[in-house]
């Protein structure tokens, strides 16, 4: 979805991002990225902390083919449609990428359990989504700006290879990003359809944290 300079989103999508701004920043006030420990945040990663993320980045993006497609069931409109399909093509790929470098670490996906906060956020929560408005919302708008967010802090302490692909996947992400942000402004007509984007976007950002901050603690348990 190509993205022309003066492009606008409607008032009350950037009025749900900037309140998604403001959430992570009092969330992760205390660390410079949201998946690195302050006192790592000078230093590469460690090799065990790098097979941690990237194991639980490529779990989500193998969820995200897994929910998407369940959406695509019940997506009555054909613009989200089309382009959701799109995004599944991303999300395979990505999945793809990052599992032959998860691979090449020596781990695998299958010998890795995410956290129940990770699980209650990328499959409870995203799997039960009941419509476009909800789900885009919630993954594509809260989601993927949490994603764009975190990869730019996260990349510079990757290892070289692992640092090409992850700046492969970021512009599709902000193209996921996009897709929400258009959806949302055409089809947000009223008040209810509004307050209903909100509520599901802030909902994810509530358990984004929560599964976050988990992660974090078992990352800080890989340095000691």
């Amino acid at each position: 979805m190509q993205t022309s300079p003066d492009e606008t989103w409607a008032t009350f999508v950037q009025d749900i991002e900037a309140e998604l701004d403001a959430h992570r920043d009092r969330a992760f006030s205390d660390a410079s990225q949201a998946f690195a420990a302050t006192e790592a945040a000078r230093q590469p990663w460690s090799r065990a902390r790098v097979i941690e993320w990237l194991s639980f980045q490529t779990y989500y993006e193998y969820q995200a083919i897994l929910f998407i497609s369940k959406w695509l069931q019940s997506t009555p409109e054909t613009d989200a449609l089309v382009l959701l399909c799109q995004q599944i093509e991303d999300e395979g790929n990505h999945f793809n990428w990052l599992n032959q470098h998860l691979e090449q670490l020596g781990a695998r996906l299958s010998e890795w359990t995410p956290l129940p906060e990770i699980v209650d956020w990328v499959e409870s929560f995203y799997g039960s989504l009941p419509d476009t408005i909800a789900r885009l919302a919630a993954h594509n708008l809260a989601g993927e700006s949490g994603a764009c967010r975190s990869f730019s802090s996260i990349v510079p302490f990757l290892p070289d290879d692992l640092q090409k692909t992850m700046r492969r996947i970021m512009p599709d992400e902000q193209f996921h990003l996009r897709l929400g942000r258009r959806i949302l402004s055409k089809y947000c007509t009223t008040d209810e359809q509004r307050d209903r984007a909100r509520h599901y976007a802030l909902e994810v950002a509530e358990l984004e944290t929560r599964a976050i901050q988990a992660f974090n603690r078992k990352l800080a348990t890989l340095e000691n």
